[in-house]
C-alpha cells in the first residue's frame, strides 16, 4: 500500500523530493539536491512504479487480514479467542460481534496500568480453563500490535514443509529417478520403488530415513503424475509439456482442421457373417466445431480413405453419388422411424455447412503421411501441421467428438465393447446386429441430425456471451463476417485423389495387377509412348481404387479427359472386389509362367466373395464386400441393393417411436426363407 503525505520525503523518478504544497489533488515536489519543483497528481504520483516513500512500511499491510478464512475450523476458533482477549486488553472492551451489545470489564478499563490488566486477563483465561504465561501474552500483544490478527495465528499451522526436510537430498534425486522411470514400466506398487531407492542408497554409504518417511517423500513427489496408477494415463501425462499449453482461436471457419482415426467401440457384422470392430476417421473445424466428414471402415483405416474423407468434407451427402442409394436401401431393411424421410434429411443437410479446410493438424500415423493424402492436400491448397508423437492433446477437438460419438451414439447401439476391457459386457460380439453400410448411414444421419443442432460450451460469440450456439449457428455467425467460396466435387475431382500407377497401353488394353483393362477410347494409343518423364518414363497415368477394382481410368494428358477402363472379365463376377480379393484368388492359382486365365481368376473371386475358405480371404472379403455405397456414382455401377429375391420382412419391432440419439434394439434381422 503507497500513501503519501504533506511534508514526506519521497523517491521519484530516481531523485528524491519533499512534499512542500498541496492544492487539492495537485502536488508540489521540490528537488533535494538542487532546489527545483515539479507539480504532479497524486494519482499520478500513487500509480507511478518509480516512487516510493523513503519510510516505508507506515502502513499496515493488508495481505494478511484475510487469514482466518486459510484456516481449519480448529485453528481459527483458537485466533478468534486469542483475539477477543487481546483486543480487550488493548482497548478496554472486547470487540464488536455482530449487533450484540458489547459489555466491558473495569477490571480492563484504560484508566488502569497495562501490567494491572495483564495480571488480571491471565487470572480470567486461569478461571476459564485456559492458563496462560506472562510472556506469552506479552508476546501475543506485541504481535497483534505489529501485525493485526495475522500475528494471533499459530504459524504451525500455516507453514507448508518442503519436500526433502532433513532427508539427504541424494535420496530424494533417487525417488524422483525411480518415480520418472515407471513412465514404460508396467504398473507396480509404492513398496518397489522404496525397495529399489533403499538399496540403492545403502550400497551408496548414504543415510535412509525411515520407511514412513520414504512413503510420505514419495507421494509429495507424485504430484499428478500417477507413477503408480493407470499405466496408459501415466504414459499420456509424462507427454505433457514442461510449459503453459497453447491455444489457437480460429475465427473463420476452415481456417483450422483437425482430422484423426480410431477404433469405434462397436462390433458389427461383416458380410460373411464374423463380427469384428470398426475403425473411423472423422474431420472437425474447430471455429464451428462442424463435422465435415466422417467414414467407417472395417479395417485399419487406408491412405486412400483419409484422401477421399477430403472429398467427402467438401461435398454434401445429398450430392455425394451413390449416398442416396445407399441411405434408401438401409431405410428399406431398417425398422421404420430409424432413418428419416427424404425431405427431413434434404432439410438436415442443407443445414450442414460445407467448409473448405485451410490448415489441417494430424498426427503420425501411416494413413496421413502416405503420398496420396500429402498430395491431396497440395493439390486442395492445405496446410498441413504434424501434432507431437503420442500426445493427443495436441488435437483436443477431434478427441472430444470421438468421446460424444461414443456416448452420444455408439453406446446406445447394440454390440457396444465399451472403452477398455474393464468397462466391456460379457460377449459384445454376440449382440452385434448391425451391418457396417447401416452404421455409417445412421452416423450420418446422426452427425446432420443431432451433433450438428447441439449446443456446445465452447461455441460462443461477443455479441451473445451467455448464449451457448450449435455448430450451424457458429458457422452462420462466423459466415457473415467471413464467408467462404462454396466448393462441389465433380466426377474428375474423386478420381484425382485415387492413387496412382504407371502402366503402358498394349494391343490388348492396359496389364494392371495381372488383369487385363480395355475401352474403345484406348485404341488409338496403342503401343504408343506418352511422352512422360521418370517416374512414369514413357508410361500412362492410371488412377484405381483398391476397393474397386473392377475399373480403372488413364490419363488422357493429350485430349485433357480421364478414359475409363473396365475388366475385360467384369461380367462374370458376382460383385466389385477389392484388390485384397483379388491377391487372395491369385495366390490360389499356381501357375509356373506367371499367367493368370481370367475365367480362373473371376472363378476365384466368386468363390471368396460368396464362400470365403481361409482367413486371410475372409479378411480380403469383408473389406471388398463393405466398402459397397462409398465410391462415387459415376466411377463405378454398384447395384443398390443385393442380388436375388426381395428382401425377406423383418419380425416385429418395438412400435414406440425412437430418437435419432437411441435407435431401438433389432430384435430380428432379414431372414432369408428356406
Amino acid at each position: 500500500m503507497k500513501s503519501v503525505r504533506l511534508l514526506d520525503y519521497i523517491s521519484f523518478d530516481g531523485t528524491s523530493w519533499q512534499v512542500t504544497d498541496q492544492n487539492g489533488a495537485l502536488l508540489t515536489l521540490t528537488d533535494l539536491s538542487n532546489g527545483n519543483t515539479r507539480q504532479i497528481t497524486v494519482a499520478d504520483l500513487l500509480t507511478e512504479d518509480s516512487y516510493t516513500p523513503d519510510t516505508p512500511g507506515r502502513l499496515p499491510d493488508l495481505d494478511a487480514t484475510a487469514v482466518l478464512d486459510t484456516l481449519d475450523e480448529k485453528a481459527r476458533e483458537r485466533t478468534e479467542f486469542l483475539h477477543r482477549h487481546v483486543y480487550e486488553l488493548i482497548n478496554g472492551v472486547p470487540p464488536v460481534v455482530g449487533d450484540k451489545p458489547v459489555a466491558s470489564d473495569p477490571r480492563f478499563s484504560l484508566d488502569i496500568p497495562m501490567e494491572h490488566r495483564i495480571d488480571a486477563k491471565l487470572e480470567q483465561l486461569a478461571s476459564e480453563g485456559h492458563p496462560m504465561g506472562k510472556r506469552t501474552l506479552r508476546r501475543h500483544l506485541k504481535n497483534f500490535r505489529s501485525l493485526g490478527i495475522a500475528g494471533l495465528v499459530d504459524h504451525r499451522r500455516t507453514q507448508s514443509s518442503t519436500v526433502p526436510g532433513r532427508t539427504d537430498p541424494r535420496v530424494v534425486a533417487l525417488l524422483e529417478e525411480e518415480i520418472a522411470g515407471q513412465t514404460n514400466l508396467s504398473t507396480g506398487t509404492r513398496s518397489r520403488a522404496i525397495m529399489r531407492v533403499t538399496h540403492a542408497a545403502q550400497d551408496n554409504g548414504w543415510e535412509v530415513p525411515s520407511r514412513a518417511t520414504l512413503y510420505r517423500i514419495l507421494r509429495k513427489l507424485e504430484r499428478d503424475r500417477s507413477p503408480f496408477g493407470s499405466a496408459t494415463t501415466r504414459r499420456s501425462k509424462s507427454n505433457r509439456p514442461d510449459r503453459a499449453w497453447g491455444t489457437r482461436h480460429p475465427q473463420r471457419p476452415g481456417e483450422l482442421v483437425e482430422i484423426d482415426s480410431t477404433p469405434l467401440d462397436l462390433m458389427v457384422i461383416y458380410p460373411d457373417g464374423s463380427t469384428g470392430r470398426i475403425d473411423v476417421t472423422a474431420a472437425v473445424d474447430i471455429a464451428t466445431r462442424t463435422v465435415l466428414a466422417v467414414i467407417a471402415r472395417p479395417v485399419a483405416t487406408k491412405a486412400v480413405d483419409a484422401a477421399v474423407l477430403l472429398a467427402k468434407a467438401m461435398t454434401p451427402l445429398t450430392l455425394q453419388p451413390g449416398w442416396p442409394e445407399s441411405l434408401a436401401y438401409s431405410r428399406s431393411i431398417l425398422p421404420t422411424g430409424m432413418l428419416p424421410d427424404d425431405a427431413e434429411v434434404s432439410a438436415q443437410v442443407a443445414a450442414k455447412p460445407v467448409i473448405v479446410p485451410e490448415s489441417i493438424t494430424m498426427d503420425r500415423g501411416k494413413a496421413f503421411k502416405s503420398t496420396t493424402f500429402l498430395s491431396a492436400c497440395e493439390r486442395l491448397q492445405i496446410n498441413l501441421t504434424l501434432a507431437a508423437p503420442r500426445t493427443p492433446t495436441d488435437k483436443p477437438h477431434i478427441e472430444s467428438f470421438f468421446r460424444g460419438l461414443r456416448t452420444g451414439f455408439v453406446q446406445h447401439l447394440d454390440g457396444y465393447v465399451g472403452p477398455n476391457v474393464v468397462q466391456r459386457g460379457k460377449d459384445p460380439a454376440e449382440q452385434a446386429i448391425w451391418t457396417m453400410a447401416e452404421v455409417q448411414n445412421l452416423m450420418d444421419m446422426w452427425v446432420v441430425g443431432v451433433y450438428q443442432n447441439r449446443t456446445q460450451e465452447g461455441l460462443r460469440i461477443a455479441a451473445m456471451p451467455k448464449r451457448k450456439l450449435t455448430p450451424n449457428e457458429m458457422y452462420a455467425a462466423l459466415a457473415s463476417v467471413a464467408p467462404q467460396a462454396s466448393v462441389t466435387f465433380e466426377r474428375d475431382d474423386y478420381i484425382a485423389l485415387l492413387p496412382v500407377a504407371y502402366r503402358s497401353i498394349q494391343p490388348y488394353g492396359i496389364n494392371f495387377d495381372g488383369l487385363h483393362y480395355t475401352a474403345p477410347e484406348l485404341a488409338e494409343y496403342r503401343g504408343m509412348s506418352s511422352g512422360l518423364p521418370a517416374p512414369a518414363s514413357g508410361k500412362w497415368e492410371v488412377r484405381y481404387d483398391p476397393h474397386r477394382m473392377t475399373r480403372i481410368w488413364v490419363r488422357d494428358h493429350v485430349k485433357g479427359r480421364w478414359i475409363e477402363a473396365t475388366w475385360v472379365m467384369n461380367a462374370q463376377v458376382s460383385a466389385p472386389f477389392s484388390q485384397d480379393v483379388l491377391t487372395a484368388a491369385k495366390r490360389v492359382l499356381t501357375r509356373t509362367d506367371n499367367q493368370l486365365a481370367g475365367k480362373d481368376v473371376a472363378e476365384q473371386i466368386n468363390r471368396i466373395l460368396t464362400t470365403p475358405a481361409t482367413a486371410k480371404e475372409r479378411s480380403a472379403s469383408k473389406r471388398s464386400r463393405t466398402a459397397k455405397g462409398s465410391v462415387p456414382e459415376e466411377l463405378e455401377v454398384a447395384a443398390s441393393r443385393p442380388s436375388g429375391d426381395d428382401p425377406a420382412p423383418l419380425r416385429a419391432v418395438a412400435d414406440e417411436p425412437v430418437p435419432p440419439t437411441s435407435p431401438p434394439r433389432r430384435v430380428a434381422r432379414r431372414v432369408d426363407e428356406d
